[in-house]
């Protein structure tokens, strides 16, 4: 079976963290695209996958990338049967670029800088340590809500280019 539009548009914004959407937006060209999906491949294995959440089409669902000739092929494996279908890394960038605008790019770029600052940040608990609810309560408490806060801004700034099929409840 074909893909639907829905899983077009799951399959390419699944595939990114904001960190990743960051480094694919700032690419030069089709080939340093096509070197940096064969990376992401390589790190991955060859593969990645992930269950479609409650309340987005196909809830429960399988979803696998693997790795094609000059981009992926993204399989669903739903109840009624396998979905599939490949892109290229020039579709992807089209889509991209598309929702891409001077504005969500700055605010893309802002909150995977601010969150990479802030993980640089961390100190891991020095052991051994006399109090380590010391240590808990005085630094990494603190640091954990920043680090989330941050995350968030950089999850919202990925929705802003790559929207979900369905919009997600929000957090709180």
């Amino acid at each position: 079976m074909r893909l639907t539009d829905d899983d077009r548009q799951m399959a390419v914004r699944d595939f990114f963290m904001p960190a990743q959407l960051l480094e694919f937006a700032d690419l030069p060209d089709g080939a340093a695209r096509i070197a940096w999906g064969e990376g992401q491949f390589a790190r991955r294995k060859g593969h990645t996958a992930v269950r479609r959440l409650e309340g987005e089409p196909d809830a429960g669902s399988m979803c696998t990338w693997t790795r094609a000739p000059g981009g992926f092929r993204y399989e669903i494996d739903t109840r009624r049967g396998v979905r599939a279908g490949e892109f290229t890394w020039r579709e992807v960038h089209q889509v991209i670029e598309s929702r891409l605008t001077a504005v969500r790019y700055g605010a893309l770029r802002k909150a995977v800088e601010e969150h990479a600052r802030h993980e640089e940040a961390y100190t891991p608990c020095p052991g051994p340590y006399a109090d380590p609810a010391a240590w808990d309560r005085g630094f990494y408490r603190d640091w954990s809500r920043g680090s989330s806060a941050l995350q968030l801004k950089a999850a919202a700034a990925l929705d802003a280019i790559l929207p979900a099929a369905v919009a997600h409840p929000a957090l709180f």
